[in-house]
Parts: structure tokens; sequence; C-alpha cells
């Protein structure tokens, strides 16, 4: 854990140091987080899945190549990535997602979330938005406020703004909008993983 921490530190440093030349505080936030994505990314696991037109030459390290229909191609690659994200094994990745499909799914029992509903939307919200992060799909709100329904956890007068305060992750967009884009930070990654270690070791 040590080790990740140290990544993502130097990961942090090197996107300050980036955007330190702008001057403009809400302009610079933005562009810090754009960088910090590339380089999370960057720092992923090479996760390859060929067509049968892929270039050998096209594939990079830290990026994801993905077969037409744009999903990793088998469960097992999907649970792998999974793993290295939340620095789990591939099979505890199996006790709290499900990966037989393209999209993951939060598969764990309810009674591993919070009692409180505030509470579990937040940790809902880390797992939904790094499972999503690490198979290179986009996080919106609706994909969280979804899970934390099916949870019986959702708080609708109050889901929103329990996501929005959140440290861990960026919610870009329209503060009225109903649907709204979910970044990971660093430091969101991190408690992912924590909270996921969590999970598997109760």
């Amino acid at each position: 854990m040590s080790d990740r921490s140290d990544d993502l530190g130097h990961l942090v440093a090197a996107a300050e140091s980036a955007t330190s030349v702008l001057t403009d505080p809400e302009f610079r936030r933005i562009a810090f987080e754009k960088v910090l994505d590339h380089l999370l990314a960057s720092n992923a696991p090479t996760v390859v899945t060929r067509s049968e037109h892929t270039d050998p030459a096209d594939v990079t390290p830290g990026t994801v190549h993905q077969d037409a229909d744009g999903a990793l191609a088998s469960d097992q690659q999907r649970a792998d990535a999974l793993a290295h994200y939340f620095q789990i094994s591939p099979e505890d990745v199996r006790h709290i997602f499900g990966v037989e499909r393209a999209e993951p799914e939060l598969i764990l029992s309810p009674s591993r979330l919070a009692e409180s509903s505030a509470v579990a939307t937040r940790e809902i919200a880390l797992l939904i938005t790094g499972a999503r992060t690490a198979l290179g799909k986009e996080t919106t709100t609706a994909h969280i406020r979804k899970v934390a329904d099916y949870f019986g956890k959702l708080d609708g007068g109050n889901f929103m703004s329990t996501v929005a305060k959140m440290s861990e992750i960026s919610v870009l967009g329209k503060p009225k909008s109903p649907n709204r884009v979910v970044r990971m930070r660093a430091t969101g990654a991190e408690a992912a993983q924590e909270l996921s270690q969590r999970i598997t070791s109760e």
C-alpha cells in the first residue's frame, strides 16, 4: 500500500508542477485534474484485447485496447484490471464486483456497506467510480444513483449534495444538472483501495 501511495504522490506532484504556471485558479484546477487523469491512465496496467485488425505497434504501456464492442474481452481481464486498481486479488474482486458483463456491477452483500445512507452512498461512489475508471469507462452520477437505489441506500433529496461534497471525487457539470460526470481524484483512488481491502478482509 505504501508503494502505491508513493506512486500517487509522485503523480500528484508532477501534475501540480505541470500546471503551476497557470495563474487563474479555476483554470489551473481543471488543468490539474486533466493532467492527473492522464498520468493515472499512463500508470495503469497494460490490458490488451486485440481484434484481428489491431496493429501490434499500437500497443503501448498504460493503454487499454478494446474490441469493437468497447469492452475488455473476458471477465478474467476485467477482474485483473480491477484487481490492479484496487490492489486486491482477482478472486477478492469477484466478492465485490460482477465482471461477467462489460459494465461492472456491485454485488457485495448490503451488510458490507455502512448503515447510514449518506456514508453508504459515498462508499458506493468510491467503488463504482473506481471500477469504471479501472475499465476505462466514464462515470456519471446516474451510475452511482442507480446502485444506491438498488442497495436501498438512496436518499433522493440529499443524493446529489452528498456526492458533490466528496473530496475524493470531482463532480463536473452544472450544479443543478440531474446527471453529472464524476472523476476520481488521487485521494479517491487511495480511499477506494482502502475500502475494498477492508471489505475483503472482514
